[in-house]
């Protein structure tokens, strides 16, 4: 897992290099106004580090596979994506507002009217549009909460105000005062819209997925259920814990993309996925899926695998995130870990709400060094991070809702055990 950091240390230098190329730039005159030379070099470098940032979020955004290894997963490029996301928000605020702050106390009403188009210049209202474009689109997201097919049709807007920010940038910047700092914008804004591209033009271009069919449905209880599926053609190969996207194309379902866990099967060629009613769609999915169904498969991601700890571990799993651990657990019966020392704390509210309870305590039986732990928080107290016997020098891996993946990762580091050590799974990609 060497590479886990190197991603996240890569895009926040790419992002910040904005900073000394711009202090490199050839000196111009930077007074605006009656605006002191250093209020102008902060609002530039607050306006330059929110483009930067901004275009940045389009790649961390788009699925591309061979990237998520650098991040330690496509759930760490998604988190990646709305921090960068949301510090770029908060400096396209700051920006109008810093440059207008040669009004105050003059005329407080002209201050607060600066963050709109209604400038003498095309160039600077280009910019209050992008910023006004992505205010209503961030409204969509965090305060109207759409349903997440219209959310997800109103999040392709956002390459259209790229493309308006990336104008409004460029027609204020001089490449002969700024060479170095205009090539670095050119590079960013070509990964940005590249993109952005890739996501919403071509990615069924590159990434045709692949095709599969229903073989059998099992209800496991009223909200839980598993799909087998065999191939159409090309067989997807994948890493026990890996999730792939998928696409369930049948009359009565909307077209949309979400991720489930894959599990390897006995024969080698079908697989399978176990699907919890938790919203809209796949509680639609629940009620009306039917064996011979299609579905096309994109991926696999996923970059948490046991194989790559220790021999001692501790699995964490909460509700529907026993997933990549059932699918572990499937692939030691056909490839053991000589020497594997798991202990497996399974989650849950209610007793029937566990899931695989036959075969995990059928595998506890087979092999000695695997060990299951039920916690029901219903009559049982939940699960103390600090009552795990020798946690710092074991390999901790944890899926769950995310409150409970937070709350236990806020533990492990109080207690000082290495975010080496460490190594989880977020399926909260919205």
């Amino acid at each position: 897992m060497k590479n886990i950091r190197l991603g996240n240390y890569v895009i926040w230098v790419l992002a910040l290099l904005v900073i000394p190329l711009y202090f490199l730039s050839v000196e111009v005159e930077k007074g605006h106004h009656n605006m002191s030379p250093a209020i102008m070099d902060l609002n530039m470098v607050i306006a330059l580090m929110a483009y930067s940032m901004f275009t940045l979020s389009f790649v961390l955004s788009a699925r591309i596979k061979w990237l998520e290894r650098y991040f330690g997963g496509l759930d760490k490029m998604y988190q990646m994506h709305h921090r960068m996301a949301l510090i770029a928000f908060i400096l396209m605020l700051s920006h109008p507002f810093l440059l207008a702050i040669r009004w105050i106390p003059g005329n407080f009403v002209r201050f607060l009217l600066s963050i709109f188009p209604l400038h003498r210049r095309l160039e600077v209202n280009l910019g209050s549009y992008a910023l006004w474009g992505i205010i209503l689109l961030m409204v969509f997201t965090l305060v109207i909460k759409l349903p997440y097919r219209s959310w997800k049709i109103s999040h392709k807007f956002m390459g259209l105000f790229l493309i308006v920010a990336l104008l409004h940038t460029f027609l204020l910047i001089s490449f002969s005062n700024n060479p170095i700092l205009w090539i670095y914008l050119c590079f960013i804004s070509g990964l940005g819209i590249g993109a952005f591209l890739y996501q919403t033009v071509f990615f069924s271009l590159f990434n045709s997925g692949y095709s599969y069919k229903i073989d059998a449905i099992e209800k496991v209880n009223e909200r839980i259920m598993t799909i087998e599926f065999s191939p159409v053609g090309k067989k997807l190969h994948f890493t026990s814990g890996q999730f792939c996207f998928f696409d369930f194309c049948y009359s009565g379902i909307s077209k949309e993309s979400h991720p489930f866990t894959l599990f390897p099967t006995g024969d080698g060629n079908s697989i399978q996925i176990m699907v919890k009613a938790l919203g809209n769609y796949t509680k639609v999915l629940h009620r009306t899926l039917k064996p011979g169904a299609k579905v096309l498969l994109r991926g696999p991601y996923g970059s948490f695998d046991f194989r790559e700890g220790k021999k001692d571990q501790v699995w964490i799993a909460g509700g529907v995130g026993i997933a990549p651990f059932i699918s572990w657990i499937k692939d030691l019966k056909q490839r053991p870990f000589p020497d594997l020392n798991a202990e497996l704390y399974y989650c849950v509210h209610q007793q029937n709400d566990a899931v695989y309870m036959n075969e995990m305590r059928s595998f506890e039986n087979d092999f000695k060094g695997f060990h299951l732990h039920l916690i029901c928080t219903e009559v049982d107290n939940k699960l103390k991070i600090r009552d795990i016997p020798g946690l710092q020098n074991k390999n901790i891996f944890l899926c769950g809702p995310q409150i409970m993946s937070k709350s236990f990762i806020k533990d492990f580091k109080a207690m000082g055990i290495s975010p080496h050590l460490i190594h989880y799974e977020n399926f909260d990609f919205g």
